[in-house]
């Protein structure tokens, strides 16, 4: 019943939104024939309700609605500007990605819109790159002062460049901006940006809230691979490999992602413990990644080299003999075929090579094809003789089977 409410929801958000989307049947428009500025952001919240749940059809029509709202802002009359819920429209509309000439064009009007003019100039210098210039504009203005719809906006972009400099602060406005706009596209950038900052800060308990709270709540919205690229390079930063402690903090986190990122992710924990000597870790990595992983693919193949690395009792040889030589090497990179040798090598050294299974020719050492010889320098006159007598004993022996055929 959830799903068909959802769905049902959605489909009268992409009505209203399309229905903004219709011309106006004249070059100016008219307060009592089009929407104001204001209600047309309304539906643009709506949608970007929408595409922070997953809905893809909701940022196409966020594209062309944003597009129309540019043409019906800058032919609104100057009187429509005097109202305050218009003019904080204009502000919002620019920050969720309006064009900014409508910006400039609204700093030209006289009277000048009805809203505090370092909102509109702050607005405009963010999306210029001018980030200098909106700090100064926005520095003695407090989101949490403003009406909730344009505060939480203020203080995402606000921020920003406090992300590099001022990480503490940055954490401060990023909350302020999900604390204001609740299960918006605003809280779901803020969030995602937080856990960046977390894990920047090597937080290891604020990046592991905060993980949890953004999958539960926004899993499925459009830019979660975002989030899924900087979770994953967190987990690097922030030691989770180098740790069974720190990795069981985060165990209850992975199992928050869908079964392939999941999968994903203990594949790329698995080899960067590896790599580090940290088998604990790479084991259990490993077994997690393997019980997602399908029989066959190469994720499967690269992760039965991963088992044998972490299984180097003695006792296991000939366990890790039979699994190696179970890998299917074809379709392994350099990279990978390199570490398979590797682990030839590191099992080697462990005791004497076992003697190969039933029907296997070949030694235990041997974890990559030999291939002929490229030069035949190395043979002497007395090996290229007996090459070639034992050439043409083949070729009589042969001769000689034919004959007894017939």
């Amino acid at each position: 019943m959830r799903n068909a409410s959802v769905i049902g929801t959605g489909l009268r958000v992409l009505i209203l939104g399309l229905c903004l989307l219709l011309p106006a049947h004249t070059g100016k428009v008219q307060a009592s024939g089009s929407p104001q500025p204001y209600e047309m952001i309304r539906s643009l919240q709506a949608l970007q309700e929408q595409i922070s749940q997953g809905n893809s059809h909701a940022l196409i029509a966020q594209r062309k609605l944003l597009a129309r709202m540019d043409t019906v802002f800058l032919a609104l009359p100057v009187e429509g500007w005097q109202e305050p819920r218009n003019a904080r429209a204009a502000v919002i509309h620019l920050l969720s990605g309006g064009h900014p000439k409508v910006m400039r064009h609204l700093l030209t009007l006289d009277p000048v819109p009805a809203v505090d003019s370092r909102l509109m100039e702050a607005s405009l210098a963010y999306v210029e790159g001018r980030e200098d210039d909106m700090l100064g504009l926005l520095d003695e203005i407090d989101p949490l002062d403003l009406p909730a719809g344009l505060g939480g906006h203020v203080a995402l972009v606000k921020a920003a460049p406090y992300i590099r400099t001022d990480p503490a602060r940055a954490m401060e406005l990023l909350q302020v901006a999900s604390l204001l706009m609740p299960g918006t596209l605003v809280e779901e950038a803020a969030l995602r940006r937080e856990v960046f900052v977390a894990g920047m800060t090597a937080n290891v308990e604020r990046f592991r809230v905060l993980s949890i709270r953004y999958l539960r709540r926004f899993r499925t919205s459009v830019y979660a691979g975002d989030f899924r690229r900087r979770f994953a390079l967190a987990l690097d930063t922030l030691g989770f490999v180098k740790s069974e402690d720190k990795f069981a903090l985060l165990d209850p986190v992975l199992h928050e992602f869908d079964a392939d990122s999941r999968r994903g992710l203990y594949l790329r924990m698995a080899r960067s413990a590896l790599l580090a000597g940290h088998m604990n870790v790479a084991r259990k990595a490993t077994g997690e990644a393997l019980v997602l992983s399908v029989e066959g693919t190469n994720e499967h193949e690269i992760l039965k080299i991963y088992l044998a690395a972490t299984r180097l009792d003695p006792e296991m040889i000939t366990a890790n003999r039979d699994l190696l030589w179970s890998v299917e090497k074809q379709n392994l990179s350099e990279e990978d075929l390199a570490l398979l040798d590797g682990v030839y090598t590191v099992l080697n050294t462990i005791r004497q090579f076992p003697e190969p299974p039933a029907g296997v020719i070949g030694e235990f050492n041997v974890g990559s094809d030999i291939g002929a010889a490229q030069e035949r320098g190395w043979i002497t006159a007395d090996m290229e003789l007996a090459e070639t007598l034992l050439r043409r004993t083949d070729e009589i022996l042969s001769v000689a089977g034919d004959q007894d055929d017939r």
